[in-house]
């Protein structure tokens, strides 16, 4: 009886101690927009750190395209979360809630878009030649099962695919400056 009461305390106690651990890392919701200049330099150079390489035009236009679905082109960014990428199990990282799932704090872009592009290479590295290549179909496809996002599969990449040719022409024009 002694050792199920210990044990029944010491649930409770590591319960406790979660809940705080928890609450320390929540942040406050910040709304962080920017403009599409700023997002793909973070996205290039998050890319280049990750990878110790540069994204081609396809690989970035597909990024901006997903970011610009994710983060309404930019507009709708919190706390620097490019991608809307949330903590994978076991992660204690700084935190917000929007819509009741929680999602990565950072303090710049740069650092979101690493956490982005970690994630990518963590998660869902399928995905990457189909970036590359730049057919975002197919990348939604994966991104979808390796369950990046949760929305309609075809209502994701109908729109991923409108956005992708639009997000390479602007690459391309920032590139020549």
């Amino acid at each position: 009886m002694v050792k199920k009461i210990t044990f029944i305390i010491f649930l409770i106690l590591l319960c406790l101690s979660n809940l705080s651990v928890a609450a320390e890392k929540r942040e406050r919701r910040v709304l962080t927009p920017t403009d599409k200049a700023t997002l793909i330099t973070a996205l290039k150079s998050g890319y280049t750190q990750v990878f110790k390489q540069s994204p081609n035009n396809n690989t970035l236009a597909m990024s901006l395209a997903q970011i610009n679905l994710e983060n309404d082109h930019g507009k709708k960014v919190y706390n620097h979360n490019l991608g809307n990428v949330g903590p994978r199990f076991g992660q204690k990282l700084p935190f917000f809630i929007l819509g009741g799932s929680k999602f990565i704090s950072h303090k710049s872009f740069h650092e979101g878009a690493v956490a982005y592009w970690l994630y990518i290479k963590e998660v869902c590295s399928g995905a990457l030649p189909y970036f590359s290549k730049g057919y975002p179909h197919v990348a939604s496809h994966i991104l979808r099962s390796c369950n990046y996002y949760t929305a309609p599969k075809q209502h994701y990449t109908r729109i991923l695919v409108a956005l992708f040719p639009k997000a390479l022409k602007r690459i391309k024009k920032q590139s020549k400056k």
